[in-house]
């Protein structure tokens, strides 16, 4: 089996996913017990430890129905609706515990829902964590999540019948939780649907997760109630397909207008054997290994395909192999990194199975990766693509003498986490670590087709614009350095004077040691604690770059350092960009149908640095999938158009150095690892192509150079209304 990293990144399209368009299931089971009594759920006997139920949450829009104890059924219409609980009960529930719920709908593409908490302090509208996901329609499903996950909201488990989860806000202690709501919205906007909601239960063990028995996937991975343009009806089309496409000969990159690294030859630069960045005074450039100046244009996670959590779902595929079938073997993928707060490492593990490579197994036995390489490595010079993103097949990138991007797998981490994944940094434990992980360029520092490397993919505590991460540092107990760090930090600028401290601070200690216990929401105490803390958060981004940059450059000098790929939208604070200054090139993911506004303000805030957008798409509602990414259009071809003009926008950006299309493939149609499963890619799952998307991704790549050296502006934005998204906040 392989393994394999694949970005968690598509955030901002969180609240939602889809499934397929099956009848729904009638007469969902209900329970309706008293608290500590024993219920049966399935084939579980589970213990509730709350008599709260459905029949105690009140609508807030919507018609609701109560056809029996523990149940409702909505009607959903253009408002969402939602279900508000205000109890006392809460606060008394165990982080040991676990709530669930059963939900299913109707209709041909998902219903958002979110699970919103809100602690007894915030008296206001926004929740302190909100918990987005969506249902599959027509298939009905158990969600069960532990109430440790409030704390930190970060882990929720991938369980049969869920897709991909988020959580937005920095949680609650569950001591203090006080208000619970769930809301429900059609961001599809169609017909009237309905939506059911069962068996709402607190249980001191996990449930377990039935889901339907209708199959969904057919027996090449693709949606089988689906009817697109580019879908083959069987295996025997799809075999005929790919050797066809095989026997193709690849043409040269290098052309009288191209470099051989597919440079523009019109502006030149001093060579060096690697890329590199340069400032012309006008604006910034990558320059390849030949001294052309050289825009990347890439496609992520460029590979066979992307392998589908298929935990507890394998009834609703037509076919799967035996894990066992040797014929197979290279389908099957070991993912041990996917997060997982029922872990005690916070990660579980799981067999991936990629419909992608099993079909090319079905098409050229053992030479499938030879024949998927030279079809992959045709197309891309076709599509004027010069660069090979994050998570691709290195092997590929390497043997087809294409630049390439290279992402550093597991980020240093220490034992004892501030907030989420963010290290105790001050720490030797966090030196060390970030040592071992520079090691790992060691292979490839003398590679002319690598561009660099990116240390991280957005990182989970940096999804949150005002986090005071220093505060969170302080409601932490004793045993991190870096709050020793922290505490030297406020004493030295106090004057080793706590009177000095308690007045700034409007506290009372005693001395600057007590500032080892736990103190919750310090930021609030006063303007100067809160100042305090913001700058002192800065100091430890700084270190949180700082250090493995350093070690990375320690062994590796000749190629770019890519950043962090931060979370564009999250981006809005100066101190966020504390720590660039190590960096060679800020990178950013930006999923937006205009990338000039972030590109402003990263260029203002990061020094005016090259910046490289790692993450953006569209995806397209006729393409065949259930599920159209963070922004979709009606069609394939309104797709390229949308292309054009961010690609266009970016390129006529004086601090853009490039852009990486996220992905090459689809999502596999019941979910990836985490369970995203967006229509974005370039082919189906059978390694077509996306005919109308493709024709015009061609030509705007192929016209883009000129609008990086200025020979042309951009094209017009297309009419509104032509790319929808679900509006989010952070």
């Amino acid at each position: 089996m392989k393994k394999i990293a694949i970005s968690t990144s598509v955030f901002c399209a969180l609240i939602f996913v889809v499934f397929t368009s099956l009848k729904p299931i009638e007469n969902l089971q209900d329970y309706s017990v008293e608290k500590n009594s024993k219920i049966q759920n399935d084939s579980l006997e589970l213990t509730k430890v709350s008599s709260i139920s459905w029949d105690d949450f009140q609508p807030i829009g919507g018609q609701i129905e109560r056809p029996a104890p523990n149940q409702i059924i909505a009607q959903l219409g253009k408002q969402p609706l939602i279900l508000m609980l205000s109890s006392d009960k809460l606060k008394e529930l165990s982080e040991d515990n676990w709530l669930s719920f059963k939900r299913e709908c109707d209709g041909t593409s998902a219903l958002g829902i979110s699970l919103l908490f809100w602690s007894k302090t915030n008296t206001g509208q926004r929740p302190d964590l909100t918990i987005a996901e969506g249902i599959f329609p027509g298939v009905p499903s158990r969600r069960a999540i532990p109430l440790k996950l409030l704390r930190e909201g970060r882990g929720t488990p991938k369980t049969p019948g869920s897709l991909i989860s988020f959580a937005f806000g920095a949680g609650l202690h569950l001591d203090e939780w006080s208000r619970f709501a769930i809301s429900v919205t059609d961001f599809y906007g169609s017909e009237s649907r309905t939506v059911t909601l069962s068996d709402f239960q607190f249980t001191e063990q996990e449930p377990d997760y039935p889901v339907g028995g209708q199959i969904v996937v057919d027996e090449i991975g693709q949606w089988k109630q689906g009817s697109f343009k580019d879908k083959f009806m069987g295996a025997s089309e799809m075999v005929a397909y790919l050797q066809a496409e095989a026997a193709m000969e690849i043409p040269e990159r290098e052309t009288a207008k191209l470099s051989h690294f597919g440079g523009i030859k019109e502006k030149q630069f001093k060579a060096t054997g690697f890329f590199r960045t340069q400032n012309d005074g006008k604006r910034w450039f990558l320059v390849d290994p030949e001294g052309y100046a050289f825009y990347s244009m890439g496609i992520d996670i460029v590979g066979q395909g992307i392998g589908g959590n298929i935990e507890g779902i394998k009834s609703i595929h037509e076919w799967l192999p035996s894990e066992d079938d040797a014929t197979y073997s290279d389908a099957w993928t070991k993912a041990d990194y996917i997060q997982d707060i029922r872990s005690e490492t916070g990660l579980s593990s799981q067999n991936l199975f990629d419909f992608g490579v099993a079909n090319l197994i079905k098409a050229f036995g053992e030479e499938w990766h030879a024949n998927w390489s030279k079809i992959t490595s045709r197309r891309l010079i076709e599509w004027n693509v010069n660069t090979v993103g994050n998570w691709s097949d290195q092997v590929f990138a390497k043997n087809s003498k294409t630049p390439y991007v290279r992402n550093m797998e597991d980020f240093p981490t220490t034992k004892k986490s501030i907030f989420r994944d963010f290290p105790d940094v001050f720490s030797a434990e966090y030196q060390e670590k970030s040592d071992e992980f520079a090691e790992q360029l060691s292979s490839s520092t003398d590679d002319p087709y690598l561009i660099g490397y990116f240390m991280n993919n957005e990182p989970g505590w940096a999804y949150i614009p005002e986090l005071n991460l220093a505060e969170h540092l302080l409601s932490k107990g004793d045993g991190f350095t870096s709050k020793n760090t922290l505490i030297t930090f406020l004493s030295e600028k106090y004057g080793e004077d706590i009177t000095v401290f308690n007045k700034a601070w409007g506290t009372n200690h005693d001395d600057f040691g007590q500032l080892n216990r736990p103190i919750r929401r310090a930021a609030d105490l006063s303007e100067k604690a809160s100042a305090d803390l913001k700058e002192f958060s800065k100091l430890m981004l700084e270190e949180y770059i700082r250090i493995p940059a350093s070690a990375a450059k320690k062994i590796d000098i000749s190629h770019l350092n890519l950043g962090i790929r931060w979370a564009s939208s999250a981006l809005k604070q100066k101190w966020r960009f504390a720590g660039s200054q190590y960096l060679d090139v800020f990178s950013m993911n930006n999923y937006t149908d205009d990338p000039t506004e972030r590109l402003n303000i990263a260029a203002e805030l990061s020094g005016d640095m090259p910046i490289l957008i790692g993450e953006f798409h569209h995806g397209a509602m006729e393409g065949g999938h259930t599920t159209y990414g963070a922004r979709w259009t009606k069609t394939e071809a309104e797709r390229a158009i949308a292309y054009r003009y961010y690609a266009e926008r970016a390129a006529s950006h004086p601090n853009s150095i490039g852009i990486h299309y996220f992905a090459f493939h689809d999502d596999p149609v019941l979910g990836r690892f985490d369970g995203e499963n967006f229509h974005q890619g370039f082919v189906t799952t059978a390694h077509k192509p996306y005919t109308d998307f493709i024709q015009g991704y061609i030509k705007a790549n192929a016209d883009l150079y000129d609008v990086l050296l200025n020979k042309r502006k951009h094209v017009e934005k297309y009419p509104d209304g032509m790319v929808k998204f679900i509006p989010m906040s952070f």
